[in-house]
């Protein structure tokens, strides 16, 4: 054993004392809520996206007719959770994945939070389970029953996942096969209910769909930002796009991301010299889907939005990916949306026929480089996209 790998193992152990210790001041309540359910769910943005129309079956569910939903939820899509979730969800609880992981005080307070309560049964079913986040707070509450997926090591060693599987009374079957995400949440919740669910695609129905009269009547929505380096599409790429938008059909540009975004879209600012809306860091999600609703294309990098974009069903979705997450996130099945176009990094891009090959090498991670993705391969997928306009 050499010594980073033993440096690995010795703080992994503290890591495990310490939280170990923060279970052992919980003390848990052991008064159990009648007909209720704590439905865990921490990923990213576009996870909740294709997996949040299960909450509204499983309100509606004869099995949990009657039963009170608490969702314990990630803090980023909170805004969008509430306005679009809050007719189907009792109670919700937000955690910071951040805080929750850095800062043990906030740790603390926060299972104490979720474990003030007891509950009939406990949901999380999440594909890829992560053992000190959803499966560690899953084993510190007190509940009769306790459902997960039977997951797979993309986020959790196969010792963490021998361990966890041990704090759950059932663990819901899955295929071992890459699938795309959103059918392995009908997955789940199928095999969870006892019955083959006809959802056939992640849909959102916005109470507002109003154009802000801020906006042009017409235009594009360029989404340049993205977790990664290797992840982002030159901003010189996104702008000579913007150039051929504009001039070819008439679109005014405008810029969506978020907060972290607004030094990618000065870059592009600098490089686009037509005019520019720039709602970088500006909008909620709520309004983000507002104005990603009544958009004629979006452009973005492999992000939340197109995931947001898709659902909503309304506008061409072109999406740069260097293969990040094949299969599983990308690409959307046609039969889910016609109006969605996935531009793969040229390895991947000139093998698609590959399909098996592709999500078993790029299922759980891509380092490819987006930047050669060609220029003039997503201009042409935008004229193909907007050729009937």
């Amino acid at each position: 054993m050499d010594w980073k790998t033993l440096a690995r193992k010795i703080k992994n152990l503290h890591l495990l004392t310490l939280l170990s210790f923060i279970n052992l001041i919980l003390f848990p309540s052991k008064r159990i809520r009648e007909k209720s359910i704590l439905l865990i769910r921490l990923d990213a943005i576009g996870d909740y996206v294709l997996f949040r129309n299960f909450i509204e079956i499983l309100k509606k569910h004869p099995r949990y007719s009657g039963y009170r939903i608490t969702l314990l939820g990630n803090i980023v899509w909170k805004e969008l959770a509430l306005e679009l979730d809050g007719a189907f969800v009792d109670e919700f609880i937000w955690l910071d994945r951040r805080s929750f992981a850095k800062n043990f005080l906030y740790r603390y307070k926060k299972l104490r939070e979720i474990c003030s309560m007891g509950y009939e049964t406990v949901i999380s079913p999440v594909y890829s389970r992560e053992f000190y986040f959803s499966d560690w707070i899953a084993r510190s509450v007190h509940a009769k029953e306790k459902i997960a997926s039977i997951g797979n090591y993309s986020n959790i060693s196969r010792k963490q996942k021998k361990k966890s599987d041990q704090w759950f009374t059932r663990l819901i079957p899955a295929k071992e096969a890459i699938v795309f995400e959103f059918y392995r949440n009908r997955e789940f919740f199928s095999n969870l209910l006892g019955e083959e669910l006809a959802i056939a695609r992640p849909n959102i129905n916005l109470q507002n769909t109003a154009r802000p009269a801020s906006l042009p009547e017409k235009y594009a929505v360029l989404f340049i930002g993205a977790s990664a380096k290797f992840r982002k599409w030159p901003a010189a790429n996104f702008a000579e796009v913007a150039r051929h938008l504009q001039q070819e059909f008439g679109l005014a540009i405008v810029l969506a991301g978020g907060p972290s975004d607004t030094s990618d879209a000065r870059d592009f600012q600098a490089l686009y010299h037509g005019e520019v809306c720039n709602m970088v860091g500006k909008t909620s999600l709520p309004d983000l889907a507002r104005l990603l609703f009544n958009a004629k294309i979006l452009l973005s990098n492999e992000t939340s939005a197109p995931h947001i974009a898709t659902a909503l069903g309304n506008c061409q979705v072109i999406v740069l990916s260097n293969g990040n997450h094949f299969g599983r996130f990308v690409p959307y099945p046609e039969s889910i949306n016609a109006k969605y176009h996935v531009i793969f990094h040229p390895t991947i891009q000139d093998d698609t026929e590959t399909y098996q090959k592709n999500s078993n090498m790029y299922g759980f991670g891509s380092t490819l480089d987006i930047s050669d993705i060609p220029l003039e391969t997503v201009i042409q997928c935008v004229r193909r996209a907007l050729g009937a306009m």
